[in-house]
């Protein structure tokens, strides 16, 4: 790992990172820099998996402290059922009521939680899939390539583009059983509705 952070740049970090480790503060620097979790990995000598669950620790100490757009641009999200009565709401518009965006925060505080609290390898798909913008033949790709076997239970080989869009499609449907269960199965959305915020909001 290079050296430490210096003291200037540790004056300047907010307060919910500064409670980090030195790794999960460098982490925190690199992302402001908008490198991804492969290149951040490789910088700083640790294991993709490791740097992915700082990764998710650090954007959700921000997303807590409101203070998110440091290391992402405003993102617009869609959320709303298949009712075309429903009302759209944008995370990132200023016109919002403060009731809607604290709903809005706390919808994609649950959502994090709900995928970090997947199965290892299906954090890991929906992650490549929807935070690094990977397709199903480039996951496959990146699998062969790093000569990691991403599904348990089928190597290398065995890996295609239909066991991936398989995989995803029930980390998909645990992800939305977890949200309902949050929300009581109040929640209005289906699976398209899940697609598309994870389309717009990433991981």
């Amino acid at each position: 790992m290079e050296e430490l952070i210096s003291k200037t740049t540790l004056s300047r970090l907010p307060a919910a990172i500064r409670e980090f480790d030195e790794i999960g503060q460098r982490i925190y620097v690199l992302l402001r820099i908008r490198k991804r979790p492969y290149e951040i990995a490789t910088q700083l000598s640790i294991e993709l998996q490791q740097a992915e669950d700082i990764i998710d620790k650090v954007r959700h100490a921000l997303i807590r402290a409101g203070q998110i757009d440091l290391i992402e641009a405003p993102h617009f999200v869609s959320i709303h059922s298949e009712d075309d009565e429903m009302p759209e709401y944008p995370l990132a518009s200023a016109d919002m009521d403060i009731d809607k965006r604290l709903i809005i925060k706390e919808f994609v505080i649950h959502l994090k939680e709900a995928v970090s609290s997947l199965k290892p390898y299906q954090s890991r798909l929906l992650r490549l899939r929807y935070g690094q913008q990977l397709s199903a033949k480039d996951i496959v790709g990146f699998s062969r390539k790093i000569g990691m076997e991403l599904i348990p239970g089928k190597t290398l080989n065995q890996i295609n583009e239909q066991a991936v869009f398989y995989e995803l499609n029930i980390a998909l449907k645990e992800v939305l059983k977890r949200l309902k269960a949050r929300y009581n199965k109040e929640l209005p959305m289906g699976m398209e509705n899940l697609k598309y915020i994870f389309e717009e909001i990433g991981l």
